[in-house]
């Protein structure tokens, strides 16, 4: 049996982890009513729901699927930037078995709970295309792709403003590769998600920095 589950996580990293990953979250969604409690928390002053058990099930369900979502990036970044699968799957074993995940630690700001996975999908598009332009596959290798990332990045910092930091430093590699175009495209999504936002904060009269 352990000789058929390495050669079914040699054949197949990915699935392996996510199933993995799924195992953890099933137990903790079945036997932790602890678990993602604070998103349920979060959502009961906007849509005046109860303590049901129904909800509170529910909230854990929601919470395991976005970790689950965060665990895929890790695993695919970090297989960007070794080039190796099987580093990449030790080290996304690790938010694959935290089902405290999507942080690696416990979450108490639902900000960084939902802006996580947007800045890690807008960071593996950025890198996948960049890795494509550096083996010279393609010059202008899917340049919508990187206003697609500038999206994502752009509605992180809009739900996570801490995320800027990590948006900059992105910005700040793609002009040391000299990749000025994948560098405009992004700012150009980046810009046009950060106005479309402002707009309509500005319409709905809500003003994001009041407590």
């Amino acid at each position: 049996m352990t000789q058929k589950l390495k050669q079914f996580k040699a054949r197949h990293p990915f699935t392996s982890l996510m199933l993995t990953a799924i195992a953890f979250r099933l137990l903790a969604v079945i036997l932790v009513p602890g678990f993602g409690a604070h998103f349920l928390e979060w959502l009961k002053p906007g849509i005046g729901i109860g303590d049901s058990q129904g909800m509170m099930f529910l909230s854990r369900v929601f919470y395991a699927t976005v970790s689950l979502f965060t665990v895929s990036m890790v695993y695919r970044i970090t297989d960007l930037l070794a080039n190796n699968k099987d580093k990449a799957w030790n080290i996304a074993l690790l938010p694959a078995i935290c089902v405290i995940m999507p942080s690696f630690g416990i979450i108490d700001n639902v900000s960084f709970f939902l802006g996580l996975p947007l800045l890690l999908y807008g960071s593996n598009i950025v890198l996948r295309q960049q890795v494509l332009r550096d083996a010279n596959l393609s010059q202008n290798v899917h340049r919508s792709s990187f206003i697609i990332a500038g999206v994502m990045l752009g509605l992180s910092i809009c739900v996570w403003y801490a995320s800027a930091l990590v948006v900059l430093c992105i910005l700040i590699m793609l002009g040391m590769k000299r990749n000025y175009q994948g560098l405009l495209m992004t700012l150009i999504g980046l810009a046009v998600i950060l106005l479309l936002i402002g707009a309509l904060l500005l319409l709905f009269h809500v003003n994001p920095c009041q407590s």
